[in-house]
């Protein structure tokens, strides 16, 4: 069997409608199965990449979770940051009002890394704030009991242009 790529995705709205049918489909016979309404959920599809008997054919989509509350990690806080928002006031409002009061404002890209101890990274810690300090708007040690899954060092970050973004990334993992 192939391996799968994973990658964590946060999409707007415009993203939302180039999204292919299938997908957007899925997303909404799942949001209509569970009668959600003015509430955070979101979901994680996959793609076949080869038929398997008894689950289905290349190219269907999967559903692989269904959650009835936030994205997880620091998800909310990049959506924040990334939108100059907050993504619970607008769904408080939602509730209470039907209809969001706070708003958006300037977009931009955000991006979460993390590290763990004990790697070799090109870029200290030191390194990493004197080159993207001014991007930066979270860092800091991951809690030992969340350490396993994420790492033990997190910095979240906002740049205006998506190739700022992905030279981050690609800093943030050089090691020697």
């Amino acid at each position: 069997m192939p391996a799968l790529q994973s990658q964590l995705q946060i999409i707007t709205l415009e993203q939302y409608e180039a999204l292919p049918e299938d997908t957007r489909a899925a997303g909404r016979a799942t949001v209509k199965s569970f009668g959600v309404k003015s509430r955070f959920v979101h979901f994680e599809f996959f793609r076949l990449l080869e038929d398997h008997e008894g689950l289905g054919k290349k190219g269907d989509i999967m559903a692989l979770e269904v959650n009835m509350r936030p994205c997880g990690g620091f998800t909310p806080d990049m959506i924040h940051f990334a939108h100059s928002t907050n993504v619970y006031k607008i769904w408080a409002d939602m509730v209470a009002f039907d209809c969001d009061t706070k708003g958006t404002g300037n977009h931009h890209y955000g991006a979460f890394s993390s590290r763990r101890d004990g790697k070799q990274y090109k870029l200290d810690d030191y390194e990493v704030m004197m080159k993207y300090g001014q991007k930066m708007v979270m860092w800091g040690r991951i809690p030992e009991a969340l350490s396993g899954a994420m790492a033990n060092q997190m910095y979240v970050a906002n740049f205006d242009t998506e190739e700022e973004m992905m030279a981050f990334y690609a800093d943030m993992a050089a090691q020697y």
